[in-house]
């Protein structure tokens, strides 16, 4: 944009006042080389020759309409072509100017006016593709115009029009996520502190809420990010159609969203609108033939209560987000309170020891003993991880588990854990008890880590265990993600010779078509129903319905968290197969669990 320098009498020695371009909406030549300079409210004076004026400030929109005016095309509002006047400005106000125009220039006014018309559509346009039909018709214009002067003219609003176009579009990426075409984090910012003054001046609340979808790296560690980055832009697209016209939502960073409600009397406000949040997740995400369902964790903050600014309110309600995900296990959302600051201190300090521990050795396992119901003997042992914590001793899996899974630890130390147990059995083998079968538990990111069936394959013959020794436990929730996924893992590890549990079962929501198609060695039933087993009609049905189906299905029941004599009787007296629980023995240490085997006087225990 050119810097115009006049003087408001033309004399000589006058103040030179320097103009913007665009605030020039007209010039007039009154004698040689002196103009008068027009804005919307006042008049200058300039002194330069006319013959370079009009190149001078041609990239900026001005043209020559006739002999004694430069009209700025950008102010032009209306062109009167019986009158030969041109408008710059609202034509009904008397004190738009107006600019005289040769009739016989009508077509080129026409055209001109016509194409700064479309440059303001496209330059609010400007996010978006380029508009052909605009291009054509510029084309066309192009090759039929002769005048060399009036070509000039066309290209040059083309050229602004684009440069325009392109200076939006770099804005719009500043304050925009590629991806998602949401706000970014940027602008999430100013307009949260913007959101403050309205807040104060209206005495009404404002909620920041930070959401995190749930196991998101398993989709992308298994699929792909490409399936992921699809996810996200689904995801973005349900919640801005769900976000009242003046709240914000934005992607705050990789699978995370954030959103700015503000206007509120009352927190019932926000908590009714957080929990309509997950059924935008209801209906399962669909990629090539594959039905992911996903959830999410919310937190949430308040103005003024939980922070006077931006940063505090966005990490009070990120640590709300993360006791939604960590302590209530997802899929549901958290109010901020204060005492949760101190609890993700101590989350961070525990995930910074978890990161060591695997190098430093801390993890251990325990075993215990799967019993053969009808013999009382011992058939194998499922392993639990433990970790023994250098300053804090024994910490329970509850607490570091979910932690692990979190973070993406969970991989390294479930291999771990599958290689140890498998190197352990092979040891008892070797000392003559070799019919036991060992259980790990896979979690949904170990099942699907890429490469896990090799991985598996590997390890038994690094530890020289036989495959049929060896048991993997998935959880019901875990068969039930990506199950055509699942079913083929399954079928290639039970190529390998490998058995194949289902945990927890009857927990989640699956089909029992899909238990067939599963075809597993044993169905675990959960210590749920086991627990009320004697004094509750509908798990006592459930837990006998389980026993049938599995009899049926010839596979073989396990029941879990066994601890007294009449639940034995009665698991007994239905046909259940296996059990583990206290009532035969808490998980040991291996040197424990040793002298058990070595003390083989089973029947004495049951």
């Amino acid at each position: 944009m050119q810097k115009i320098p006049v003087t408001r009498d033309g004399k000589r020695g006058s103040e030179v006042i320097v103009l913007d371009s665009s605030d020039v909406v007209r010039i007039d030549n009154i004698r040689d080389r002196v103009y008068i300079i027009h804005t919307k409210d006042e008049q200058f004076y300039l002194d330069i020759s006319f013959d370079s004026i009009e190149e001078w400030l041609f990239e900026d929109g001005f043209r020559m309409l006739d002999s004694t005016n430069i009209v700025n095309m950008h102010h032009v509002t209306e062109y009167d072509a019986n009158k030969g006047i041109v408008y710059l400005g609202d034509r009904r106000s008397k004190a738009t100017k107006t600019a005289s125009a040769a009739r016989i220039q009508r077509k080129h006014i026409e055209n001109v006016i016509q194409m700064l018309k479309i440059a303001k559509r496209e330059e609010k346009r400007g996010i978006d593709d380029e508009n052909r039909d605009y291009d054509d018709w510029m084309r066309s214009i192009a090759a039929t115009e002769s005048d060399e002067k009036f070509l000039r003219s066309y290209i040059t609003i083309l050229a602004e029009t684009e440069r325009k176009r392109s200076e939006a579009k770099i804005v719009h990426m500043a304050y925009h996520d590629a991806l998602t075409n949401l706000p970014n984090r940027l602008l999430f910012h100013e307009r949260l502190n913007q959101a403050f003054a309205d807040a104060e001046s209206s005495g009404k609340m404002l909620a920041v809420i930070f959401l995190d979808l749930d196991r998101f790296k398993v989709i992308n560690d298994t699929l792909g990010h490409h399936v992921g980055d699809e996810l996200l832009k689904h995801f973005g697209k349900r919640l801005q159609s769900y976000v009242r016209e003046e709240d914000t939502v934005a992607r705050f960073s990789g699978d995370e969203f954030i959103i700015l409600m503000t206007g509120i009397a009352h927190i019932d406000e926000v908590t009714e609108f957080v929990k309509g949040i997950p059924s935008l997740l209801y209906e399962p995400f669909v990629w090539e033939g594959h039905e992911l369902f996903v959830t999410c964790s919310i937190g949430l903050s308040l103005y003024p209560q939980d922070g006077l600014d931006a940063s505090t309110l966005i990490k009070n309600a990120d640590t709300a987000m993360y006791r939604a995900k960590i302590e209530k296990g997802g899929n549901t959302f958290a109010i901020y309170r204060a005492d949760m600051n101190q609890r993700s201190m101590e989350r961070l300090n525990l995930e910074i020891d978890l990161r060591r521990a695997l190098k430093k050795n801390e993890f251990t396992i325990y075993y215990q003993p799967l019993v053969n119901l009808r013999t009382g003997r011992i058939l194998g042992m499922e392993s639990l991880v433990r970790w023994v914590h250098p300053q804090k001793g024994m910490i329970s899996p509850s607490d570091f588990i979910p932690l692990a899974e979190e973070t993406g630890l969970i991989v390294p130390i479930g291999n771990w854990v599958l290689q140890e147990a498998c190197r352990q059995n092979k040891a008892w083998h070797q000392m003559g008890f070799d019919s036991l079968c060992v259980s790990v538990n896979i979690s949904a990111s170990q099942f699907q880590q890429p490469g896990f069936v090799q991985f598996v394959k590997q390890t038994l013959e690094e530890t020289g265990l036989e495959p049929g020794m060896l048991c993997l436990e998935i959880t019901e929730n875990v068969a039930m993600k990506n199950v055509a996924y699942i079913v083929d893992t399954m079928n290639k590890l039970k190529e390998l010779g490998v058995r194949i549990s289902i945990d927890d079962f009857g927990t989640g929501y699956s089909s029992l078509s899909y238990l067939k198609r599963f075809k597993v060695h044993t169905l675990k039933i959960d210590q749920s129903f086991i627990q009320d087993l004697t004094h509750d009609e509908d798990n006592a049905a459930i837990v006998s319905a389980l026993i049938m189906m599995s009899q049926r299905l010839k596979i073989k029941s396990l029941a879990e968290g066994v601890e007294t004599k009449e639940q034995l009787d009665f698991l007994r007296q239905h046909g259940c197969d296996e059990i583990q629980g206290y009532i035969f023995s808490k998980p040991l240490a291996a040197a424990d669990f040793e002298n058990l085997l070595k003390e083989n006087d089973l029947h004495s225990e049951m």
